[in-house]
């Protein structure tokens, strides 16, 4: 999934000087990695001179530009837990596909097993004041079969998720149905994958 935002990320000028330590640093809920690393399940180590401490990535961003790093932290490391999910893709939608910020950024990692889907983790970014997880729609695919009237059902959820905005970038209903329509967009895009492991398709 990192490797498929990285591609996506700003312009190659930027790209090559930045960090996901910046990224997640500044609070933006309109940041490129959040959304792929909530999806992963992500921890973030704070530093400071007198101690260190470890955030799941779900629980630092606080309000709009706001997290529990306190002052005279760093963010020092990012843990990504193991093993990582079968499942997965990065889906930014905005004006420019290169060097512009997203309008909605999608991260999704699922674990399905003979057909049945064990794990979902959904992160969301550009529909709310902080990055999220979309967990309603994360319960409703839970044990569920991995098939298009499931991924049908949870898109109608999904559309749901966040507190999506009007603004320059787009408007809250265009953002919802973005959320709605992107479930099935990466439903499609793993069979497709999946299609061309086994040389059925190009």
């Amino acid at each position: 999934m990192l490797g498929k935002l990285f591609g996506q990320f700003a312009s190659r000028l930027i790209r090559n000087s930045a960090t996901i330590g910046g990224n997640l640093g500044t609070g933006s809920p309109i940041g490129d990695t959040p959304p792929a690393l909530l999806a992963l399940e992500a921890e973030l180590v704070l530093s400071s001179a007198s101690r260190q401490r470890v955030v799941p990535l779900a629980d630092y961003f606080t309000g709009y530009r706001q997290t529990v790093r306190q002052p005279g932290e760093l963010i020092t490391a990012i843990r990504i837990p193991l093993p990582l999910s079968g499942l997965t893709s990065f889906q930014k939608i905005s004006k420019r596909r290169f060097d512009d910020i997203s309008s909605v950024a999608i991260g999704y990692a699922l674990t399905v097993e003979d057909g049945i889907i064990g794990k979902a983790r959904i992160g969301l970014g550009g529909v709310a004041a902080t990055p999220l997880r979309a967990t309603a729609t994360e319960k409703m695919l839970e044990g569920r079969s991995w098939e298009l009237e499931t991924i049908r059902a949870a898109a109608r959820v999904m559309g749901d998720e966040g507190t999506p905005m009007d603004d320059h970038r787009a408007s809250a209903d265009y953002r919802r149905a973005i959320l709605a329509s992107s479930l099935e967009r990466f439903f499609a895009e793993q069979l497709h994958e999946t299609n061309l492991l086994k040389g059925e398709g190009k």
